[in-house]
């Protein structure tokens, strides 16, 4: 669990409370953190959409709990499908990222005339 100050405690999924902590995951790393984020992204677009239905999905009291449950089953088979593609983009956003740092760090040629 990882605190957020005044006493609250979140749980986060494992590659995205590494990245939270500053560690710099490696590719296969990032690869599941793309996954978890969309996941979790689409985990709430289902709740959002489900909470503008005026009767609930599954109507009753327990809809609220039987809807959770559903968002983030959802969200975890979109984002396992790859059904949106945004892990895709966020692993090709870092390596072009760790690209462009490895370029910066490695000692430049000079030439002169």
């Amino acid at each position: 669990m990882e605190s957020i100050g005044n006493n609250i405690s979140v749980s986060l999924p494992g590659q995205i409370a590494a990245a939270a902590k500053g560690e710099a995951p490696s590719a296969a790393g990032m690869e599941e953190l793309g996954t978890e984020f969309e996941s979790v992204f689409l985990s709430m677009l289902m709740k959002e959409m489900r909470n503008s239905l005026e009767d609930g999905l599954f109507g009753g009291d327990g809809s609220d709990s039987f809807g959770g449950m559903f968002d983030q089953f959802i969200g975890q088979h979109l984002a396992q499908s790859k059904a949106i593609g945004v892990s895709d983009l966020l692993v090709q956003q870092y390596s072009k990222t760790q690209a462009a740092e490895s370029h910066e760090q490695s000692p430049g040629v000079s030439f002169s005339a």
